[in-house]
């Protein structure tokens, strides 16, 4: 049962995701290159960096991540969160997070019982061997993430400087409700954000499904559901051949709970390409661009919250996975964080396939 002010929270926390996916995506959306991340990957990890941050840390990352500066609020909600999405029937959804302490390093109690409510175990490494650490972070995320992001950490990142890092992993197994009969995949053309085309496998359904049209983005809306109806895939397709572009530009004035909201049930002619992504980024620019540059500036950084001695963010990477086919959809991401005298990393989740965009 979840009690007024948790409900609070957890809306709070959902609104806050929802800005955060946006905002990232006008800054990685800019190229050609398909995309996938996680918000909610990025948005875990970061949150429990922000309850060990002060001062101006705080502030920048509060205002980045859309959160409350009452950082119990934010405890609250991505605790309710995690429990709620783990809880899903019908489907798997693994959400994970990790604290890697370099041995002998001590953390502040108050951030230790935050990640204890972000269920983050911890585990002292020997950063100064480089390449056993790596192996022992990679291997716990690939097997975190049912062996779809491998090796998120490369050779050269990890040193004796590494004080800490934040691990966050998520892995998703569902099936449609309402599954593609393998039989109606045929090759069809696919028209491309370039302009051009290319034939793909194109999966076909004729089925009863919550639909809308939005006028403010001139875009056809279809939600289709997983196995428990309580997680779905909302596909949103311009109606103009070229019309991606303009879409991509409105999305970011969109509550996507709006869209939910005005959403009807009608039978749908539905074709949807099968696909399989991988994308790997390295988010440090994107959270400055953001606004959150103070945590990776040896100057500026305040991260007491979480140690007395000094700590700088040094990386953030991101890595996610997913493939959509007949019977359902399977994704994986991984935000990795590093903290040292001058480092930390982060890894996430989120897609756009020939400009087909997917958020977990």
């Amino acid at each position: 049962m979840v009690d007024g002010e948790t409900n609070v929270a957890l809306q709070t926390i959902s609104q806050a995701n929802s800005l955060l996916t946006f905002d990232i995506y006008k800054v990685l959306g800019n190229g050609a290159d398909n995309l996938f991340f996680s918000p909610l990957s990025i948005q875990v990890i970061l949150a429990l960096v922000f309850l060990g941050a002060r001062g101006n840390t705080a502030k920048q990352l509060s205002r980045g991540l859309h959160l409350p500066e009452d950082r119990n609020v934010t405890e609250d909600g991505i605790s309710t969160l995690m429990i709620q999405l783990q809880e899903s029937k019908g489907i798997v959804l693994n959400i994970a997070n990790r604290i890697f302490i370099k041995n002998g390093y001590n953390i502040k109690e108050e951030f230790n019982n935050s990640a204890i409510r972000f269920k983050a175990g911890t585990e002292e490494v020997d950063f100064s061997q480089e390449e056993q650490a790596r192996k022992i972070i990679n291997d716990w995320i690939e097997y975190k993430t049912n062996q779809k992001i491998k090796n998120i950490i490369p050779a050269g990142v990890l040193n004796d400087l590494t004080k800490m890092v934040l691990v966050n992993a998520i892995y998703l197994n569902a099936d449609w409700l309402q599954q593609f009969d393998v039989a109606f995949t045929l090759p069809t053309s696919f028209h491309l954000a370039s302009g051009s085309t290319q034939n793909v496998d194109m999966m076909y359904i004729e089925e009863g499904f919550k639909y809308t049209e939005i006028s403010e983005l001139e875009s056809q809306v279809v939600l289709l559901p997983y196995r428990g109806k309580k997680l779905g895939m909302m596909i949103i397709l311009p109606k103009e051949q070229n019309g991606l572009s303009n879409l991509e530009k409105k999305l970011a004035n969109i509550n996507l709970q709006d869209i939910l909201s005005v959403m009807g049930e009608r039978k749908v002619y539905l074709y949807l390409p099968k696909f399989k992504l991988e994308y790997t980024v390295d988010l440090k620019a994107t959270l400055k661009t953001l606004g959150m540059s103070d945590m990776f500036d040896g100057s500026t950084a305040n991260l007491t919250g979480i140690s007395d001695g000094p700590l700088v963010v040094t990386k953030v990477l991101h890595k996610a996975f997913i493939e959509v086919n007949e019977e359902g959809t399977e994704a994986a991401a991984a935000t990795f964080f590093e903290s040292a005298l001058e480092e930390v990393k982060s890894w996430t989740l989120a897609g756009k396939a020939a400009r087909i965009v997917v958020s977990l």
